[in-house]
């Protein structure tokens, strides 16, 4: 066995992924990501903006930090924990 064929490095990989799979191969299980990194953005900024607006209204640092910590709560509580 062929220790240099062995390497795995990105470039290679790449390639072997292109060779057998195609350019479409390259983007194998994206859909999966997407179908979760959108519920969870959504519930996090709009968790942000609901804090900003009507909780945490003053606008200085420890308001931003509780609306993020809140915000993060929020996106832990109802999408990823579940």
């Amino acid at each position: 066995m062929d220790p240099e064929k062995n390497k795995m490095g990105a470039k290679n990989l790449i390639k072997q992924t292109m060779s057998e799979k195609g350019y479409f191969g390259m983007y194998r299980g994206y859909s999966a990501l997407l179908l979760f990194s959108i519920p969870k953005n959504y519930v996090r900024f709009g968790a942000f903006q609901y804090g900003k607006g009507n909780i945490f209204t003053g606008g200085s640092r420890k308001d931003n930090f509780c609306c993020g910590l809140m915000a993060g709560a929020a996106e832990s509580t109802f999408v990823v924990t579940p």
